[in-house]
């Protein structure tokens, strides 16, 4: 009876692995290329609450949809207005101070934002506000040359946006201590800057997301280079850490390579402008900061000065030799990845800290290229909007999200300013161009318009296929090792009884 018990085993032993053969092809057969998703213990919102949240979101703006509808049809938008003059901005201006001193109220958030107070004041900022300085025009309503016309209302799907590089600003030019972080050392005026501009399509025809991403694709996000048809919206000067933050936060998924690297770099960093002061072998008094460098990215640089601009002639120490991370930190829902992701996360997020910031500069760079304001999918902090961040109320205008948090409208001579620091790609401002061309500035595009994952990312994948199918392999080489084993025990054992039994017959 042995025998046949020993032979079931097996047979349920082998079965048991075909089954796990099965359901583990499953977990790594790639679907159209798009990247695994790493096992987790998050239990999603259910469809009850997915449903509950979008129709709510829809019936609220088909509610505000309806009450812009009511206003235009009653007239309430059709009186005509002019352009304001000098002397009426001055006494809005000075009316505001005499009523909110403070400029707290939301009605005064735009005084407060432009600093008009100053720029009123100042001859040297007057041009911002449509006189003339420097034998230039600068009249606000009038649009230059290769510039789109700002006033038009321009289809969210016809608008990208580019990073332009990085540059240090001390002048207060647009920053009046109201950013959302404080940089350290109490010096509000030095700060680190994010150049970008925002682009239009004038040939965008109505194909939405295929129109640039689509098979056969019409348009072309080409905005970065210096003969393409797109138009200048506008150039903006955001908070350093704000840019490469946004970006993170809605574009990747909480296991990329793109979102490991680039979190990283962030707490690497971190959202001061200056740290320090430390003390090198040679007892040099050294500061570290994000320091520009050409070809639109960044390193930490080594500074003589507590405001870190002067970079530090003599140390040979770098920021590595000061710095002690935490360890790694992807939010608050990192947890429950299994041994093998979470040993080639570990692996990204270190390798990503180090002075030069190679890889998060090497992440970023795509976004020197031109890219869709509108970012499909969009992610919330590495986890998908919605169902699938595609739908079109789920979307993020990326462009909006920038100027949203801590951008201002960057002007001429501050682009100007920027571009001598030496860390501005090549862009043209009106019939002026500031910067240097960057590598393949005369190609279509970075990887993210193509591949959508870099290189690493899909070479992560594929050790993962191999990861899992080494444990398979173990697996069923164990079961198949203990079915064997289990076998010849009860055959051995069987044959052992039959000899017995012989011997006693035969006395």
């Amino acid at each position: 009876m042995k025998a046949p018990m020993a032979a079931f085993l097996l047979s349920l032993a082998l079965t048991l692995t075909l089954n796990n053969l099965s359901v583990l092809s499953s977990e790594i057969t790639l679907d159209s290329g798009k990247p695994l998703s790493p096992p987790t213990t998050f239990i999603p919102p259910d469809e009850h609450t997915h449903h509950h949240i979008k129709s709510t979101r829809a019936r609220r703006m088909a509610e505000q949809r309806d009450r812009v509808r009511e206003k235009i049809a009653s007239g309430e938008f059709k009186e005509k207005y002019h352009r304001i003059t000098e002397e009426q901005l001055t006494t809005l201006v000075d009316k505001a101070y005499s009523e909110d001193p403070g400029l707290e109220k939301k009605e005064n958030q735009w005084v407060r934002r432009g600093n008009l107070k100053g720029a009123l004041n100042d001859p040297k900022r007057r041009h911002l506000w449509g006189s003339s300085w420097g034998g230039v025009s600068r009249d606000p309503y009038q649009v230059p040359t290769g510039k789109a016309d700002t006033s038009a209302d321009w289809e969210k799907w016809a608008q990208g946006y580019r990073h332009v590089g990085d540059f240090i600003d001390c002048s207060d030019m647009f920053y009046n201590g109201e950013g959302s972080h404080d940089d350290g050392d109490g010096d509000a005026n030095c700060e680190r800057w994010a150049a970008w501009c925002a682009y239009v399509d004038p040939y965008y025809a109505g194909g939405e997301y295929d129109e640039y991403f689509g098979d056969n694709a019409a348009g072309k996000l080409d905005c970065h280079k210096p003969d393409s048809d797109w138009l200048l919206l506008g150039c903006y000067a955001q908070e350093h850490y704000q840019w490469y933050e946004q970006i993170s936060k809605h574009l990747w998924a909480i296991d990329d390579y793109e979102y490991v690297v680039a979190l990283a770099g962030l707490a690497y960093m971190t959202d001061e402008n200056c740290q320090g002061p430390y003390y090198d072998s040679s007892n040099y008094e050294v500061y570290f900061g994000p320091m520009p460098v050409a070809g639109g990215m960044i390193m930490m640089g080594a500074y003589s000065d507590g405001a870190c601009i002067y970079p530090h002639e003599q140390t040979t120490s770098t920021y590595d030799d000061f710095y002690q991370g935490d360890g790694i930190d992807l939010g608050s829902k990192d947890e429950g990845q299994d041994d093998a992701t979470n040993e080639q996360l570990s692996e990204w997020w270190y390798a990503a800290q180090e002075y030069t910031m190679e890889l998060f500069n090497e992440v970023y760079s795509d976004y020197l290229y031109c890219t869709s304001c509108m970012d499909y999918p969009t992610y919330q902090d590495g986890y998908f909007i919605g169902d699938d961040g595609t739908d079109d109320d789920d979307l993020i205008n990326q462009c909006w999200k920038f100027y949203s948090h801590d951008s201002f409208n960057l002007p001429a001579d501050g682009l100007a300013q920027a571009a001598m620091q030496g860390g501005v790609t090549s862009v043209k401002y009106g019939s002026a161009s500031f910067g240097n061309t960057f590598e393949g500035q005369y190609s279509d595009g970075g990887s993210r318009q193509s591949s959508g994952s870099g290189a690493k990312a899909a070479s992560y994948q594929e050790q993962r296929v191999e990861r899992l199918k080494a444990n398979l392999y173990l697996t069923v080489a164990g079961i198949v090792f203990v079915a064997t084993f289990l076998a010849f025990a009860v055959a051995r054992g069987s044959s052992k009884k039959k000899k017995s039994s012989s011997r006693s017959r035969s006395r």
